[in-house]
């Protein structure tokens, strides 16, 4: 299975799974992916899977393959490539992948400026004499400092200014929610992305919204990286408590003796001997270690002993 992941932003550690094959990317709620960053269009751009494989489409805002380039047609993507909307850099991974400490961000160049030799009447005016008697470097080093200057005053001068913009742009783009109807629309948006409604029940109170079920440790993880986003990416006037639990699973049947080594097996409560490999009600024997002995099935199930 493969994901989206957002790599830096608002939504830095998000994930998307990947389950169908169109999903939209945006700032608006029923976006797939919504993304709160500024600049960030209602739909953006949308992801799409075909036969031909991978592609990212722009639709209302500007998007950049890894070298910074905008594109303007469907851009082929393959695991592990990265790109860019809007400045929020994004990358489709293997689910199982681990994510890099470091970030592959493609830096985009400055464009070099474009210097040409002064000609017209004053390109043959004299210079001061105090000027020619300066040496060249003296004259850089002079025009250096100033400009430093300069802009060490306007960034001093405009710095409060733009922070305080900033920040009223950061609390604007912050959807909020207001009440338990629209949580929990949001709630059942994701979860049903995520392939988990039929498995997490939602109650709701007057106080909030409470989840709650039984979920493989991978389905629970995808659970976890799905709240704290919420959190983080809305403002909630009501409580959402994650109390989600990992599965827990039972054998089907008893076992009363257990020998480890060369011959290791197992014998159940009706007296049938298991050897490694064997296979009972779905389940095969794969291991008998000094401390545990594990099976393999629909489920993974080791049993302590």
């Amino acid at each position: 299975m493969y994901e989206l992941r957002v790599l830096n932003g608002m939504h830095e550690g998000a994930a998307l799974p990947l389950s169908g094959d169109a999903w939209i990317i945006g700032n608006a709620i029923e976006s797939e992916l919504q993304l709160c960053d500024s600049d960030i269009k209602p739909h953006h751009g949308q992801l799409t899977l075909t036969q031909a494989g991978w592609h990212i489409t722009p639709l209302e805002g500007r998007i950049c393959n890894r070298d910074g380039v905008r594109i303007s047609t469907p851009l082929q993507l393959k695991p592990g490539d990265i790109f860019t909307l809007a400045g929020v850099w994004l990358s489709l991974s293997d689910a199982s992948a681990p994510w890099s400490t470091t970030r592959a961000i493609a830096a985009q160049p400055a464009p070099a400026a474009d210097i040409r030799p002064m000609s017209g009447p004053f390109s043959k005016m004299k210079k001061p004499g105090f000027a020619r008697l300066l040496p060249r470097w003296a004259h850089v080093t002079a025009v250096s400092l100033l400009l430093l200057l300069a802009f060490t005053v306007t960034s001093w001068v405009l710095q409060p200014g733009v922070a305080q913009q900033n920040e009223n742009e950061n609390q604007f783009i912050k959807p909020q929610l207001t009440n338990t109807s629209v949580l929990r629309s949001v709630l059942e948006q994701k979860l049903r992305e995520r392939e988990l409604l039929s498995l997490v029940k939602l109650a709701t109170s007057p106080r909030g919204i409470a989840l709650s079920g039984e979920l493989s440790p991978e389905q629970l993880k995808i659970m976890q990286r799905m709240v704290k986003m919420i959190k983080d990416n809305y403002q909630l006037s009501v409580s959402l408590d994650d109390q989600t639990r990992v599965k827990s699973i039972n054998l089907p049947f008893r076992i009363i003796q257990i020998t480890s080594g060369s011959h290791a097996n197992i014998v159940t409560e009706g007296g049938q001997r298991l050897f490694v490999g064997d296979e009972r009600d779905g389940l095969r024997l794969m291991a008998i270690t000094a401390d545990q002995v594990q099976f393999a099935g629909r489920e993974t199930i080791t049993v302590k002993w």
